[in-house]
């Protein structure tokens, strides 16, 4: 959420040759622009039936032609859209000279804008140029002046008040400046202004810092030291956690934190706290009532659901309202306060005093400044087909990249994503479009969201959409969501991306059918919340048909590696590499298979039971009932398909042929006395497991784990270089459970096409270690 800059693409690039048929230039040399190596390019020319030029830098726009260029992508845009559906042979391209183009809200493109079958629209930079969208704000750089003095008396003492800045961006009449549109307490809507600097997103003033460690297990978090009552914790030594310790780690640095804390929220000045109160995942920003120093402890406004205190504490201390005594595991942090500036980079947004507070590094008067105000995307599509975008650089948006919706046979490749506070790339209700080759990093929340493609219910017509190639990482930095989220689709190809440095999930996808996951790498997933996956399933009876393959899953000690949770069902999981993970198979669902995987270095591999008792579990002031039988929210769910007859009668024939099923489905799930509750059909067959700590599999139901090959050290696996991440190995007892494994692994990851001209090392993502 709170990292500085975005990875750094160095080394040199691989020179690309593109035709010369009519392009402006003829060959994509290595180059750098501004300073930075360039990975992706717009792709080799072809033949287009009819050439409109566009360059920001021209005093008057003139007619398109490559001597009188637009001046904006708009006038282009608009210029195609007069033909009305009237295209040449060919298509029309759009070539677009280096510059920044600056939207007031967004691109806006519909079923007008498309091209046609042969006719396609392909908007693409200049080879060799580096061509900027933008929907932020731009900010006078002497419009930042010094700290007013009550904002001076506020500043960290460990920081001279003659370093940091203030700008009035009330002034300036931006929009998103009040409050959090998610009120006194909320998870995901972030909502507020981003400010980037230089093109790097700065990030917003947090204690601890980063790099701190202040009582947690890991840097830039505190824990609570027990519950003082339902929506109050201590800081201090007034606490009784189960774990017995009591610092003040709040006021141990000696900057008197709690007592300026006190002193500011008196005075008016919000401040909120993001913290684990409950669980781990999903952590809750939450308002702060009071600070009571007296005491040592802290109120939020609002209760958390469930009340505070880590839902494993077996301490209920209180039913009504219900709270438990707390852990002190239970992590927080401080988030956006001018109070805690005192890293150059940071900034905080003060609602009262309508002032985004700064510590600039260097003189902000040289710094090229932007506000990300605009929530619309940059790019939007709706009913569009047929269209091209390649090669561009997107960023400055407080809402998504591109945003997609009923479209098809669209193509975004090449471009690069960043600096926007939502996702790079969102695609609804598609089909047939191809999202390739594009680098996605410093967003507020996902890389790539895809949803409601195909039909899952009365046709099961196939979405054909891909999603491959691409390279997502240190995303979620305002919302915790994963690098990729497929949702509600059928027959979606998502393959060779390389996503790490993700606060949550590396994908999760969700209630669909028929999706293909292969030669994706993940590292480095769960780097906030806990309890997820680098794959990531959950709670749906419907879900059959998944196949997951050739992945590679590695460092990845804070996540499970296939993580099929809530009773989720009918997935398959085979010849993957699974390393460094905390469980690297989880599943407690029907169906699921686990067969001739290679396991190394990871705590277990497990099937679990969901009990088919009623599990209860303390919410707000009631105690609420969740059933994983016959009666429960899942089955219902796959009752709704009507799967007795039409499509999903069919879809079950073709399941059982397709894996080799035993069961009946649908009629044996929705069977009391097969006992749903249960993993049955689950197994975990034909794995080579090395250096696992426990395979564990339940009691009850018709679940197999067997025929696994078992090593008991990594040394013993005769790895290539396992420092380097390089798994492929002569030994017998690994080969004999995947035998193609040595040929399969180098295609594994990011590869080199017309678009993305360099891949990047794992010793560049910090692919060897744990994060």
């Amino acid at each position: 959420m709170f990292r500085k800059t975005p990875l750094a693409m160095l080394m040199v690039i691989t020179t690309l040759v593109v035709s010369t048929l009519l392009s402006p230039s003829s060959a994509f040399a290595d180059r750098t622009v501004n300073g930075t190596v360039v990975t992706l390019s717009s792709g080799a020319t072809t033949n287009t039936g009819l050439n409109i030029y566009v360059d920001g830098s021209v005093a008057t726009a003139g007619t398109g032609t490559k001597d009188a260029p637009f001046k904006t992508l708009i006038e282009a845009r608009n210029a195609i859209r007069a033909k009305k559906g009237v295209l040449p042979v060919g298509g029309i391209t759009v070539w677009v000279k280096g510059g920044t183009y600056k939207f007031t809200s967004t691109m806006d493109m519909n079923a007008s804008d498309s091209g046609a079958p042969g006719k396609s629209i392909v908007y693409r930079t200049y080879p060799g140029e580096k061509v900027i969208l933008s929907n932020g704000t731009s900010v006078d750089p002497t419009l930042w002046k010094p700290l007013n003095s009550e904002a001076q008396s506020r500043v960290n003492p460990k920081v001279s008040a003659s370093k940091l800045v203030e700008l009035d961006v009330k002034a300036l009449g931006l929009t998103n400046i009040n409050s959090f549109p998610g009120g006194n307490s909320f998870s995901d809507k972030w909502g507020i202004i981003d400010l980037i600097v230089d093109h790097e997103r700065q990030p917003i003033s947090q204690w601890p810092n980063p790099g701190e460690m202040a009582g947690s297990k890991r840097a830039g978090w505190t824990t609570a030291n027990g519950s003082a009552d339902a929506k109050s914790f201590y800081y201090g030594e007034n606490g009784i956690p189960t774990d017995g310790k009591t610092d003040d780690e709040l006021n141990a640095d000696g900057t008197n934190r709690s007592e300026r804390w006190a002193a500011s929220v008196n005075a008016g000045h919000a401040l909120y706290l993001q913290g684990f109160w409950r669980t781990v995942w999903s952590p809750v920003t939450s308002k702060v009532q009071s600070i009571d120093n007296a005491e040592g402890s802290i109120s939020l406004l609002d209760t958390p659901t469930g009340g505070m205190g880590s839902k494993w504490s077996k301490d209920i201390a209180n039913s009504n309202p219900v709270y438990r005594t707390g852990d002190g595991t239970e992590e927080w942090r401080a988030v956006n306060y001018l109070d805690e500036i005192d890293v150059p980079g940071e900034w905080a947004l003060d609602f009262k005093d309508g002032k985004v507070y700064y510590y600039p590094d260097g003189d902000i008067k040289t710094k090229d400044v932007e506000i990300a105000d605009n929530a619309t995307p940059i790019i939007k599509m709706y009913a569009t087909s047929y269209l091209q975008l390649l090669g561009f650089q997107l960023e400055d948006s407080m809402s998504n990249g591109i945003e997609m919706q009923k479209t098809h046979h669209i193509t975004i490749a090449g471009n690069t994503i960043l600096n926007v506070s939502g996702g790079g790339i969102v695609d609804y209700y598609g089909s047939y479009n191809l999202i390739k080759s594009n680098d996605i990093y410093d967003t507020g929340e996902f890389g790539i969201s895809l949803g409601y493609a195909g039909d899952r219910t009365t046709t099961f017509t196939k979405s054909n959409t891909r999603v491959t190639n691409n390279h997502i990482h240190h995303t979620g930095l305002l919302s915790h969501l994963a690098g990729i989220i497929v949702r509600d689709s059928n027959n979606v190809w998502v393959d060779h991306n390389l996503i790490h440095d993700v606060p949550k999930d590396g994908i999760r996808y969700v209630s669909s059918t028929n999706l293909t996951f292969e030669f994706n790498e993940i590292h480095n997933a769960a780097l906030v919340e806990s309890d997820t996956g680098a794959f990531y399933t959950a709670q749906d009876w419907t879900s059959y048909g998944n196949d997951l393959r050739y992945n590679f899953i590695h460092n990845n000690v804070r996540a499970n590696g296939f993580y099929v949770d809530g009773g989720d069902a009918g997935d398959n999981f085979y010849n993957n590499i699974i390393q460094g993970s905390d469980r690297a198979f989880q599943f407690n669902g029907h169906h699921n298979i686990g067969r001739n995987n290679v396991v190394v270095a990871s705590s277990k591999v497990q099937i679990e039971n969901r009990s088919d008792v009623l599990t209860t579990d303390v919410v707000a002031n009631a105690i609420m009932t969740k059933s994983y039988g016959v009666g429960s929210s899942f089955a219902d769910g796959l009752r709704a398909k009507n799967p007795s007859s039409g499509v999903w009668a069919g879809f079950a024939s073709e399941l059982k042929t397709r894996y080799g099923y035993t069961d009946n489905l649908w009629t044996d799930i929705l069977n009391a006395n097969w006992h749903p509750e249960y993993s049955n059909g689950s197994k975990l067959v034909d794995n080579a497991f090395v250096q696992v700590n426990s395979i564990i599999k339940p009691k009850l139901g018709n679940i197999t784990v067997e025929k696994n090959n078992i090593l008991s050290k990594v040394a013993d696996a005769s790895f290539f270089n396992y420092g380097q991440m390089d798994l492929r190995t002569n030994n017998r007892q690994i080969l004999e459970k995947f035998p193609n494994l040595n040929s399969i692994f180098p295609q594994i990851g990011l590869q080199q096409d017309m678009y993305r001209i360099r891949v990047v090392t794992r010793a560049e993502t910090g692919g060897f270690t744990n994060h």
